[in-house]
């Protein structure tokens, strides 16, 4: 099991959003308008917009001038906390397994695999920690 492809899909969807505020464009982003110019499916851009307005990470407003915007500034979203949004804290790696052989070896390596895992995900999410959405946008 992997993170979805919604997690990729988010961060580009956000960077949309603020290039269309940033230059004053709309000061809300309609879903049908991001599902046509993104090549998104609208049930799937939904969902992406609920997570993300869960998370506080997007706002709503209802109405002939509605759709989504940020909630808060590009510097403090992280990429962690867009993963988090969407992701809803499933890991990275499946690491639930039994053995059927009942000996010590195969176990100590069941665990050092599941160690590595653990740790290699560790990393990917302090490196996603240190990186902002503002980041992403001045590139």
């Amino acid at each position: 099991m992997a993170y979805s492809l919604s997690f990729s899909k988010s961060i580009l969807v956000l960077a949309f959003i603020s290039d269309k505020i940033r230059r004053g464009e709309t000061e809300y982003i309609s879903t049908k308008v991001m599902s046509d110019l993104l090549n998104i499916p609208k049930p799937t851009l939904s969902l992406i917009f609920n997570n993300l307005i869960r998370a506080g990470i997007l706002e709503s407003k209802e109405g002939i001038n509605g759709g989504v915007r940020f909630a808060k500034d590009a510097e403090q979203i992280t990429l962690l906390d867009i993963l988090m949004a969407i992701e809803n804290k499933k890991p990275l790696f499946q690491t639930s397994f039994e053995l059927k052989v009942n000996s010590q070896r195969p176990e100590s390596l069941k665990n050092a695999v599941i160690n590595s895992l653990n740790n290699a995900e560790n990393v990917m999410k302090a490196t996603l920690s240190d990186t902002t959405l503002k980041d992403i946008l001045d590139t």
